[in-house]
């Protein structure tokens, strides 16, 4: 239960403090007078966000804090979600926040995460807001009620697992055939690049071989024209080369003069060159042929080089180089094709799994639905619904999802001879609010949340059924603290403890007091909830002495 609930400085609350203990205790007070505030502080001290305009103007920080005393079972459950032992029986949380939005929490004066003070909370408090009875459309939402109706919430939990391990797999799997490092995608580039170089097959030196050889026959063509010009002008023709060296050498031959005969006999020594070099000339014509299959071959060769240097770096070294490291890093990578089939072998197990818990948590939804409706409808029939009938509906999903295989979905008919639709869009605000009041009544009966808090669960709800809502929230705080905002006087009337939030305004400021109201004072909160005057005053004793107060 929850023994104390105290703030100070939290917008416009001062400071105030609340005693529940056990039973029904309802705050009431005019619309906008700060009750919403009150909701705020337990949300804060349950891990809600923690916002600096939520620091009031007296002061540098707000405090908010809540004393529980949970039984000796679900203590030692809050003892392993928060890591910190009970003290006393009793379970003290704290948070403050300052102006400048920072946020420390503590559990029983042990400095914690907002993670641990929420795990703690979440065993402690269960609040029902004003958009409870909406939520009670979300088909999910209605999947953890039922769970826990049935005692199902420890096998949902296994399939949740099993489901998540499932999509850890699949992004695993997809990682390791499509994603980056360390991936067949990877793998498979890498294999490509390397068969790249094992069919051209490189070898050190032979681009500059290429390039000498492919220059010699690109210009094959003009250097065999060259040595048959000068073969011919050398050698043949009237007036070449040999045949004029040939007449001068003889002339001089026979000249008088020592250094003429000297000239003609070099003039012969060079005509004798001169044949010779037409000779190879000559023969160069015959040799220089270009073959254009070799050519093209050559060329071939040679672009394959330059495109595997644009790719892997400029030059033989940077070639080679990348090529190793190629190799090395496909060598790092062997046995991603054993580890897909592994991988892939157990996403295919936990998928069968899956299907399995799926199935069988499924079946045991719909069984334990049959009683929940039963319950729930005996509920809402003395809450003014007495021929409302629940049922379920259910269809495999396309893909499994979080909370099942199979989709299954709360449907109401409020009255005979009308089709049962979901809750969103099929009841009223006020059937809403009957319905969300009697499944809160019935899954008490299994859940032993020790705090139980409705705010305005009465909204939309006439005078009429005030009584008999009351009348239900009374009963679940038999063994446990139910703290209820309401306008509905009959509820308020059913209350053990009644608390009154009001604005106090000043001059410059405007402040909200919470205080406990009894005797008069509560008939007299009562007689302004009914409408104010005599006659209302006279109503509201009577709503308290029916009330047994």
């Amino acid at each position: 239960m929850l023994l104390e609930l105290s703030l100070q400085n939290l917008v416009i609350v001062e400071r105030a403090r609340l005693a529940p203990g056990l039973g029904l205790t309802v705050v009431s007070g005019e619309t906008g007078a700060g009750k919403s505030l009150l909701l705020d502080a337990l949300e804060l001290i349950c891990g809600g966000r923690a916002q600096a305009r939520m620091v009031g103007p007296r002061g540098d920080d707000t405090t908010v804090v809540g004393v529980f005393a949970p039984e000796q079972k679900r203590a030692a459950l809050i003892e392993t979600a928060c890591g910190v032992s009970a003290q006393d029986g009793q379970y003290i949380l704290r948070r403050r926040i300052t102006a400048t939005g920072r946020s420390q929490a503590w559990i029983n004066d042990v400095p914690v995460t907002v993670t641990a003070l929420a795990a703690a909370a979440e065993r402690l408090v269960e609040i029902r807001a004003q958009h409870e009875a909406q939520r009670l459309g979300d088909r999910e939402r209605q999947m953890e009620l039922l769970d826990t109706y049935a005692g199902l919430d420890e096998r949902a939990a296994h399939y949740r697992a099993g489901h998540q391990r499932c999509l850890d797999l699949t992004r695993q799997l997809d990682e390791l055939e499509h994603g980056g490092r360390d991936s067949l995608k990877e793998l498979g580039y890498l294999s490509f690049q390397s068969q790249e170089f094992r069919s051209l097959d490189p070898q050190p030196g032979e681009l500059a071989t290429l390039e000498a050889r492919l220059s010699l026959l690109g210009d094959a063509a003009r250097w065999r024209d060259g040595a048959a010009r000068a073969a011919d002008q050398l050698t043949d023709g009237e007036r070449s080369v040999t045949r004029i060296l040939a007449g001068f050498a003889r002339q001089f031959s026979e000249a008088p003069d020592a250094q003429l005969a000297e000239a003609g006999r070099a003039l012969m020594q060079a005509q004798e060159l001169i044949q010779d070099a037409a000779r190879t000339c000559s023969a160069a014509t015959d040799r220089l042929h270009a073959d254009p299959a070799e050519l093209a071959r050559l060329e071939l060769r040679r672009d394959a080089w330059y495109d595997l240097m644009r790719k892997h770096g400029d030059g033989e070294p940077a070639l080679f180089a990348a090529w190793e490291s190629i190799e090395k890093r496909i060598s790092d990578l062997e046995g991603l094709d054993g580890r897909r089939e592994r991988m892939a072998s157990a996403l295919s197990v936990a998928r069968d799994e899956r299907a399995r818990q799926g199935e069988a948590l499924a079946a045991a939804r719909a069984k334990a639905f049959t009683k929940l409706a039963k319950a729930v409808e005996s509920e809402l029939s003395e809450l003014g619904m007495p021929k409302a009938k629940l049922s379920l509906s259910q269809e495999l999903t396309a893909e499994p999802a979080l909370h099942g295989t199979v989709r299954q979905e709360f449907l109401v008919a409020t009255n005979p001879g009308l089709s049962a639709g979901p809750l969103a869009t099929t009841v009223s605000g006020g059937e809403a609010a009957r319905l969300s009041l009697a499944l809160a009544v019935v899954l008490a009966e299994v859940d032993r949340m020790p705090v139980l808090v409705f705010d305005e669960v009465d909204s939309g709800v006439g005078g009429r059924l005030g009584a008999a809502i009351g009348g239900r929230l009374a009963r679940l705080g038999r063994d446990r603290t139910v703290l209820a905002v309401t306008h509905t006087p009959q509820v308020a009337a059913a209350a053990r403890q009644h608390y009154r939030v009001h604005k106090r305004h000043g001059r410059d400021e405007t402040m909200v007091d919470v205080e406990e109201i009894s005797g008069e004072r509560r008939i007299d909160e009562l007689a302004e909830m009914l409408g104010g005057g005599a006659a209302a005053r006279t109503q509201a004793k009577v709503l308290m002495q029916g009330a047994g107060a």
